[in-house]
């Protein structure tokens, strides 16, 4: 039987730049080529006032000579199914070229090795215009004409490539074609690559990875760690292997949301804006080669609610899993085939708890018993519930005790009033948001009167010992709501014996 030799058109490049890359994944593919370089630099450069649009990557890795250019430049040039090294963040030998003509008509590459540049350019309408697979191919000369001035200043001697993108088209129409809308995407695209790479900006220290150093116009990635593990009230699970992978799995329940601090905010990325809460960012944080490819998703092993927003699981796998995980092209999403689906599952049903008690417990020292707070909840039918001021808190009865009738039918109906009006619909939209609430924390000098009129009632009207009386009322609000509230109790009945 014979065969046909069937030549793809060369307007398959065009039809290769829609393939779904947002900036933000492009820049992030080239990125990974730099990691697989071995480079310890990777700067990112994109155009100022007077300049022509551009974006520029440039790092100081091993380079390539010409035949290695020349292989990095073709359609799929490295094989999905070869064995590679395990820092390798390669996959189908794609990235370089459906990344860059996703955002710009020019591919330009230019690698030197040994001191030796080597220069090609993809440009789409050079091959519309000669209808045929033509890389250009420049010489230094040309080079340093095709490359901007910065660039220019930031390009390698004797080792290293820098890719660059001009005519930027679709970036243009997706993030707007001026300077300020540029800052704004390359803004979010830092933000992005270090929440990415933070294994690499900032290596974990068993990650045994070597440091990089990655910036965008001058200015290092921000620092994240979206487990918070150098804060010592997260709680690390145990490492688990996966039966019969490489494949790792590590559980992190976060502190409760009050007790982040600033800093600890800016090492999650949290923000008010959707995508950005403790609520969307919880589930698992797959990273293949300590490189983050998903994020923010319990792949429906685990609803996504308020009770398990503290929890993230960590999942460690190498790149000789790629075809079960039936990683995608673009490195942004990974499916775990079924049976790491059914360990994954084991994994987060026994993690979702320290979650659950982190949020609930939250260092009070008020004591479990149903008279012990102010606010009593009330479960009622069909899973719905409300607070009422809990007329069995020592304070509150003792205070209803000291009324009048009229007084107390007064204070009742202000409780039913209180309780009508409680905010739920506005505490929801600020805990959702991760908005902090001011911890409840009374100065001594607020409960020293309520202490001393209290311990007169119960003393004189009740009979009441000091030691009963400050055994009733040291773990029970608002008195437990004073760091020194039992001090107090006793110094009232003290100054009053």
């Amino acid at each position: 039987m014979n065969g046909v030799t069937c030549t793809p058109d060369p307007n398959l490049l065009e039809s290769m730049r829609s393939v779904g890359y947002s900036l933000n994944t492009a820049v992030a593919d080239i990125v990974d080529n730099s990691i697989a370089a071995r480079a310890q630099r990777v700067s990112i450069r994109y155009f100022d006032y007077g300049e022509n649009p551009y974006i520029a990557i440039i790092d100081d890795g091993d380079g390539m000579d010409e035949r290695e250019t020349i292989n990095a430049m073709k359609l799929a040039g490295s094989s999905p199914s070869r064995e590679r090294k395990a820092n390798d963040l390669g996959r189908f030998g794609l990235g370089l070229k459906t990344a860059s003509l996703s955002q710009a008509r020019s591919l330009l590459l230019c690698s030197v090795k040994d001191g030796r540049q080597t220069t090609l350019r993809w440009d789409l309408d050079h091959v519309a215009a000669v209808r045929d697979w033509e890389l250009e191919a420049l010489d230094e000369r040309q080079t340093d004409l095709a490359l901007p001035a910065k660039v220019r200043e930031l390009m390698p001697s004797t080792h290293g490539t820098c890719v660059l993108w001009q005519n930027l088209d679709r970036l243009e129409t997706m993030a707007g074609d001026s300077l300020r809308d540029m800052d704004q995407a390359m803004s979010e695209l830092s933000d992005y690559l270090g929440l990415v790479f933070h294994r690499f900006t900032y290596p974990y220290p068993d990650d045994g990875t070597p440091k990089i150093e990655l910036t965008v116009n001058g200015m290092p990635v921000p620092k994240r760690d979206p487990f918070l593990t150098e804060n010592l009230a997260t709680q690390p699970q145990r490492l688990q292997r996966i039966p019969g992978t490489e494949a790792t799995l590590c559980g992190y329940t976060l502190p409760y949301q009050n007790k982040l601090t600033t800093e600890d905010r800016r090492l999650l990325g949290l923000t008010s804006e959707k995508g950005h809460t403790l609520f969307d960012t919880q589930g698992f944080y797959v990273y293949r080669a300590h490189r983050l490819i998903t994020w923010g998703s319990w792949y429906r092993l685990l609803p996504r609610k308020d009770g398990t927003k503290l929890s993230r699981v960590r999942v460690d796998i190498p790149n000789s899993m790629d075809a079960e995980w039936t990683l995608d092209i673009k490195k942004s999403q990974a499916t775990p085939p079924k049976a790491i689906r059914d360990a994954m599952k084991r994994y987060v049903s026994k993690l979702a708890t320290p979650s659950r008690k982190t949020q609930k417990w939250r260092g009070r020292k008020t004591s479990e018993q149903p008279e012990a707070r102010i606010w009593d909840v009330i479960s009622d039918r069909e899973g719905t519930f409300r607070y009422e001021i809990n007329r069995d808190n020592p304070y509150i009865r003792n205070f209803i005790a000291a009324l009048s009738d009229k007084q107390r039918r007064d204070f009742a109906e202000m409780m039913k009033i209180l309780a009508v009006a409680f905010p739920y619909d506005d505490m929801q939209s600020r805990l959702s948001g991760d908005q902090a609430s001011e911890e409840p924390d009374l100065a001594d000098e607020e409960i020293r009167g309520m202490a001393r009129d209290m311990w007169l009632f119960c003393s004189q009207c009740k009979g009441q010992s000091p030691e009963d009386f400050v055994d009733s009322f040291k773990d029970k609000e608002p008195f437990s709501l004073c760091k020194n509230g039992e001090d107090v109790l006793l110094e009232v009945t003290y100054d009053q014996r």
